[in-house]
């Protein structure tokens, strides 16, 4: 009887520990960076997020570092990503969000930024003692305006390693890996819009 019930503690502290990390794994989020003191972009303006131009492929070839808590939002990220920079380099801006239609006539803007297709890879495996994760990131807009038309293609690359006996977390390293990713990621579309809005409305 006593056995039992030591059993049934031990199965029911592993169990609550289980849930507690489970919790915090979910709880963990990325966050964005942006340029500082951006100076606005004058005019109307607007961006089209187009429906299904999100993919991923992931190819997690290992079980350690915790690989089956790795939770990342990927396609939220890429939207929030155009969406908030583009609110912070535009005076006026309007957002157009999961849509396959083509605007309307009567729709007239200064520059259209539309975002055409987002990449992303993730990569998790292990060499010797160490557990290696990559990211990439790809993305395509083109910026209309004065019938002219600029393709932008970008690529953002990140990894992130750690010996799998040292405290290993997976859901930690990809979020910082991540988050490095997408400030390379924003800084290059925030320095591709200002050129093509200007090229494209001068």
């Amino acid at each position: 009887m006593v056995l039992r019930i030591l059993n049934f503690s031990k199965f029911l502290l592993i169990f609550l520990l289980f849930i507690s990390c489970s919790q915090n794994f979910q709880n963990r989020e990325v966050k964005l960076f942006f340029p500082k003191n951006l100076v606005k972009i004058e005019g109307n303006h607007a961006l089209l997020i187009k429906k299904n131009i999100f993919n991923v492929k992931q190819n997690i070839l290992s079980d350690d570092c915790e690989s089956w808590a790795l939770n990342l939002e990927l396609e939220k990220l890429f939207n929030n990503s155009f969406k908030q920079l583009s609110k912070k380099m535009f005076k006026n801006i309007k957002v157009i969000e999961n849509t396959d239609k083509p605007l309307s006539k009567n729709e007239v803007y200064n520059s259209l930024v539309s975002l055409e297709k987002n990449h992303a890879y993730l990569d998790f495996k292990t060499e010797g003692n160490n557990g290696i994760f990559k990211i990439v990131l790809d993305s395509t807009f083109t910026v209309k305006g004065n019938n002219k038309e600029i393709k932008n293609n970008l690529n953002s690359k990140q990894t992130w390693e750690k010996n799998i006996f040292f405290n290993c977390d997976l859901s930690d390293g990809a979020n910082k890996a991540t988050e490095e990713a997408f400030r390379n990621l924003i800084e290059q579309a925030y320095s591709n819009i200002y050129e093509s809005v200007f090229k494209v409305t001068r």
